[in-house]
């Protein structure tokens, strides 16, 4: 029951911001977790009145070194790889709305600018604007909320690094006896495709701009976690991103393919247990995604386009250990089919170790390794990332 109760708690916060601003690692409500109990988060939380709408600054900076076999642009490298203005305020009593901005090629652009009105019956939730996707366990926060260095491998090939879409969404959970919670949510996008592809640059994805609603784009989850003990509990959860109709274009000839559409499923499972001390906590997770409908397309030649329909299937798992709220170290593989002619596999391999100086600011050591059938690729990353003020996102499990 205890661990049921903080779920609960978790789960019912987690629809109005989050005042937490930098936790050792990323987590889902109903997980183990630990926390700075009694340490003011923020310099404003959500319900002081000193200072609002209460602001925030992230700063996320990256230095790796690469080695690939068979090419020479190996070597050191380093780079802000993301900075991030936010602000998050209630705008009457039952809405709230949040802002990031970021930083892209000199000029600040709008990751995600939101509403969320609760005002109808306790757990439910009607979210409106740009926002991620509710998606697994890894999509709906930014890059550098996560545990490890980049997300996991098959999210990146089959959904991109980021997706978020100009939209509404609606959450709703419940409690299921006095062990479980369930929660769902549906939404429509104007488009939810990748923003750039990092496997399959070519061809460029569109969506009309103008549309009939049954072309809009629609994600769905539902997941739910029980208690298994007074120190475990086991989340599952399904998921699907659908786009009806978008279209393709080469960019070396111009050549375009039209009326495609794609849907990708996942299953998701993570199992978590804490010690009594609150100190020391095992999370192990995995999620398999499934691609199907028009998966890929090649132009052979001026004039050709070649449509892979075809079903492609991608995992990732997990295994993350923290021995005090400072200090974590965990391992992840993922494995690919990509959504190209040759049916290229893909696996990634990756070590890292976290270590907080507080909740505002964490160091992160990243060893990976990408193993392809024309070229492997070893990297070693050094992450900084820092919060000041108050941040936060939507719901997040």
């Amino acid at each position: 029951m205890r661990c049921l109760h903080l779920a609960v708690l978790a789960a019912a916060a987690s629809l109005v911001p989050s005042a937490r601003a930098q936790g050792p690692g990323f987590q889902t409500p109903g997980m183990p977790t630990f926390g700075y109990a009694g340490i003011e988060s923020s310099q404003a939380t959500r319900f002081s009145s000193e200072f609002n709408p209460a602001f925030s600054f992230v700063v996320d900076a990256l230095g790796d070194y690469v080695r690939y076999s068979g090419r020479s642009d190996d070597g050191f490298d380093a780079d802000v790889r993301g900075f991030e203005l936010g602000a998050m305020a209630w705008v009457d009593p039952k809405a709230w709305a949040y802002f990031i901005g970021a930083m892209e090629d000199e000029q600040l652009a709008i990751e995600e600018a939101a509403l969320h009105y609760v005002g109808f019956e306790e757990n439910s939730t009607l979210r409106a604007g740009r926002f991620f996707i509710d998606f697994g366990k890894q999509m709906q926060v930014h890059v550098h909320e996560l545990r490890t260095v980049e997300r996991p491998l098959v999210l990146r090939a089959y959904l991109g690094e980021e997706v978020k879409g100009d939209g509404i969404q609606w959450d709703d959970w419940r409690p299921v006896g006095d062990k479980t919670a369930v929660r769902w949510s549906i939404g429509a996008f104007s488009s939810i495709l990748p923003e750039e592809d990092e496997f399959l640059p070519d061809p460029a994805k569109s969506v009309d701009e103008r549309k009939d609603i049954q072309d809009f784009s629609f994600t769905a989850r539902v997941t739910g976690f029980t208690d298994l003990s007074d120190n475990a509990i086991l989340q599952l959860g399904a998921s699907a991103r659908v786009v009806p109709d978008y279209a393709v274009e080469f960019e070396a000839t111009g050549d375009t393919e039209e009326g495609l559409d794609n849907t990708v499923w996942g299953l998701d499972a993570t199992y978590g247990w804490i010690d009594d001390t609150g100190q020391r906590r095992w999370t192990l997770g995995a999620e398999c995604l499934v691609n199907t409908g028009d998966t890929g397309a090649d132009n052979p030649a001026p004039g050709t386009v070649d449509v892979l329909d075809d079903t492609v299937c991608g995992y990732y798992a997990f295994v993350d250990y923290a021995w005090s709220r400072y200090g974590s170290a965990g391992l992840q593989f993922s494995a690919v089919e990509l959504p190209d002619l040759n049916a290229s596999d893909l696996s990634e391999t990756e070590l890292y170790y976290t270590h907080a100086f507080s909740e505002f600011q964490r160091l992160r050591l990243g060893l990976s390794a990408i193993d392809r059938e024309d070229e492997d690729a070893f990297r070693v990353a050094l992450q900084y990332t820092a919060v000041l003020g108050a941040h936060g996102h939507g719901v997040n499990w």
